[in-house]
């Protein structure tokens, strides 16, 4: 008991505080951002292309799960132990390497894709693809340094990764717009060159190394086979399946209701991001500590449910008075997304402790029945409703992953309980 409160009283420390600080208000900023992005986005390229631009980068994220294998998940966990502390520079350049491997895999994967793509999904999208198939780099780069910076706790790093990019094409486009006409292509290249820059960046900061990549790669590997493929395995199947949306919804329906679903995302990802900014910020401590400290995880509850409460209530005018009457038809979806999203915002944060607990095969199940739900309704009932049918598999699917996350997380403290007594 009482080291439990040491604990307590350690993890909000002063620097512990504006670490979270930092990232909250980096992501209040993203979310004002990210809505202007969207408005001018909406605005400037009208409802069609604006649903093209959703979905491809849709599938553009979509495929990106499927080449990590989980080495991002076992790079990030090594970086954050304490005992690979003196090879910490030789494991960032180990993942820059891995991800340039990736980025390689995506270009010829894309390339060759995008000529069927236009048959399977009715569009004319292919050349667009094939054009920016050589930035694709960046999605492998994106998720590669998340996981570095949180491993090692660079907080303030993150913020500016996660709110650079977004400020940067914001500026651009609007300068771009007061002489030219914005185009899917032209609104393309600055969402990727935008966040290239960022990538080169962030990159210089970390001061990677790489020598005893052979070293590395072997200690890599061998965290991989225990918890970092574990977690790709449920990675695939959960945040994967999200992916799914886009594509059938554009299927079933059109382009013009993928952008009204991810409008509808956006709005609410703050939501989600409130908890999940709680669990990034404590991973480092988590990964020392035997349970969430009842005050940090009520707070977190607390400012989720606020959060929650005030998206319902403003939601709908501030659609109107963003995107005029014409996106009116996203206000339905985003109530029950926002639901969806709150739910597995606190997911998340359950998720970030198991994970610092290096509880992968945990993950993975988890991420098993979240994609069997996300496939289904993303499939069928998309089908039968249509784009209100993806909203309701949002819902279904966040409430669910809350449940699996609180179930694991007492079985792994009842486990360890008992562990203790036997000792």
């Amino acid at each position: 008991m009482n080291n439990l409160i040491y604990q307590t009283i350690n993890i909000f420390k002063k620097k512990r505080i504006k670490q979270l600080g930092s990232l909250y208000f980096s992501m209040i900023i993203s979310l004002f951002i990210g809505i202007g992005v969207s408005v001018i986005n909406t605005r400037f390229l009208g409802k069609e292309a604006y649903g093209d631009l959703k979905f491809l980068q849709s599938i553009f994220s979509f495929a990106i799960y499927f080449v990590t294998l989980g080495l991002f998940y076992s790079g990030s966990r090594l970086i954050a132990q304490k005992e690979y502390t003196g090879i910490k520079p030789q494991l960032f350049g180990n993942q820059i390497i891995l991800s340039l491997i990736m980025s390689a895999g995506l270009f010829i994967f894309f390339f060759i894709f995008s000529f069927p793509q236009e048959k399977i999904f009715n569009n004319e999208l292919g050349y667009v693809i094939r054009l920016f198939s050589p930035l694709l780099l960046i999605f492998p780069f994106q998720l590669c340094f998340e996981n570095m910076l949180q491993g090692d706790n660079r907080i303030y790093d993150l913020s500016v990764f996660r709110m650079g990019p977004k400020l940067f094409y914001l500026i651009a486009v609007i300068i771009y717009a007061f002489f030219y006409q914005l185009t899917l292509t032209s609104a393309l290249a600055f969402y990727f060159l935008t966040i290239v820059l960022f990538i080169l960046l962030t990159g210089i900061r970390l001061k990677p190394r790489f020598n005893k990549f052979k070293e590395v790669i072997q200690i890599t590997w061998k965290e991989n086979k225990t918890y970092g493929f574990p977690v790709y395995l449920g990675s695939i199947a959960g945040l994967a399946s999200t992916q799914i949306a886009g594509l059938t919804i554009g299927y079933y329906v059109d382009n013009t209701n993928v952008g009204f679903f991810y409008l509808a995302i956006t709005a609410s990802m703050p939501l989600a991001m409130i908890p999940n900014t709680a669990g990034i910020t404590f991973f480092k401590d988590f990964a020392n500590m035997d349970q969430i400290p009842k005050k940090v995880l009520g707070f977190t509850i607390l400012i989720a449910m606020l959060a929650l409460a005030l998206f319902i209530l403003i939601i709908k005018p501030l659609v109107i008075l963003l995107y005029t009457e014409e996106y009116i038809a996203v206000v339905p979806l985003a109530y029950l997304i926002a639901i969806g999203s709150t739910f597995h915002g606190l997911a998340d944060f359950y998720n970030r402790f198991l994970s610092a607990q290096g509880q992968g095969k945990q993950l993975r199940n988890s991420n098993f029945i979240i994609g069997a739900v996300n496939i289904i309704g993303y499939i069928g009932l998309v089908y039968f409703f249509g784009v209100q049918g993806a909203s309701i598999t949002k819902l279904i699917s966040g409430i669910i992953y809350a449940g699996i996350m609180l179930l694991y997380y007492y079985r792994y403290k009842k486990n360890l309980m008992l562990a203790k007594r036997c000792n």
